[in-house]
């Protein structure tokens, strides 16, 4: 079901020329999100001796697929309408597959994020139970979960349950947050936005119950070096859950805004924003990935162990001769 936004086309007829030179942010979108996802699908692949393809692995590349997948799905609708200078508008179909693909990928990639910080504190807190043979068929299954989760809660508005939605200026559609005078739309509104809070807040606990837990035994002198290989994973999911929350939550938040407190009917930049925010976590997730592996890792802990032994041992053998002057000196004085 499609509501129209009768002020988008006037603003859209109004400012062609200016929303035009406006389609750079959408190309770049599209390119590095494209482009970086299937990047690091090929490390993943080149990789996978080394990793022999472990759950926390099969989550990065179903991060990437879902990533890589939905931008390509989903803005060429968009550059489309850039491309024709706004003379072509959204038809009702292209405007509800839009907003599915829009919605789906980005409740699935924050659904994987959630996925890989259970991963981590699964396999720290009950290891024999994550150990158990057949764990990657688990990853398996859990990734299918999650895509069937996401396309249904995704496809609500098509049954009915909400609405599309043509936005400014008038070359995307999302879910229709903005009309919730309408029922449906205020249910289906806060239904997707409280499920993407609750991920939110679900991935922060998993993620500080593990940095608490490595923290504790650090101090208590229990660490052990095959539980401390494995730090480059909490630094490398560190950075996707807070670029995550970053782009993810404050749509989230403007979405229960919306649906709770009644705000303007007005669909115009702040949407268009928040909107290009969430897909860049989408863009950005591959190349933390890139840039955060364990040999990058190990390189850099390499480099900084270096370092330190070789200033260790400058400042050891200066000591020496220091204490060898001062010992010549006091033979000198007797």
């Amino acid at each position: 079901m499609l509501t129209w936004n009768a002020s988008v086309n006037e603003t859209t007829s109004n400012t062609t020329i200016d929303t035009v030179y406006n389609a750079m942010p959408v190309y770049l979108l599209f390119f590095f999100g494209v482009g970086g996802n299937i990047i690091a699908l090929v490390v993943l692949l080149l990789t996978a001796k080394t990793h022999n393809w472990r759950p926390f692995y099969r989550f990065v590349c179903g991060l990437a697929m879902t990533d890589g997948g939905g931008v390509l799905a989903s803005i060429p609708v968009s550059l489309s309408i850039y491309a024709s200078h706004f003379r072509r508008e959204l038809s009702p179909t292209l405007c509800d597959y839009e907003m599915f693909m829009l919605m789906f990928t980005l409740m699935s990639s924050a659904m994987i994020v959630c996925g890989m910080s259970f991963d981590r504190f699964f396999a720290t807190f009950f290891p024999l139970q994550y150990n158990r043979p057949h764990k990657e068929i688990r990853t398996n299954i859990v990734l299918a979960v999650i895509w069937g989760l996401s396309a249904l809660i995704s496809s609500l508005p098509l049954f009915g349950l909400g609405s599309s939605r043509k936005y400014y200026p008038g070359s995307w559609c999302f879910l229709n947050y903005i009309e919730t005078t309408i029922a449906l739309n205020r249910i289906d509104a806060i239904i997707y936005a409280t499920i993407g809070v609750i991920i939110v807040l679900a991935t922060w606990a998993f993620n500080i119950a593990v940095i608490v837990y490595f923290i504790c035994k650090r101090y208590a002198g229990e660490s052990t070096w095959s539980e401390w290989k494995d730090v480059h994973v909490i630094i490398f999911l560190l950075a996707v859950v807070v670029l995550f929350t970053s782009c993810w939550f404050p749509l989230m938040v403007n979405i229960l805004q919306h649906a709770n407190f009644a705000l303007p009917e007005t669909a115009g930049k702040t949407e268009l924003l928040l909107t290009r925010l969430s897909i860049t976590n989408s863009v950005v997730d591959p190349w933390i990935y890139i840039l955060l592996r364990r040999e990058i890792y190990s390189s850099l802990l390499a480099c900084v162990r270096r370092v330190y032994h070789t200033r260790r041992a400058s400042h050891t053998t200066r000591d020496q001769s220091s204490g060898d002057k001062l010992e010549n000196i006091t033979l000198e004085t007797k």
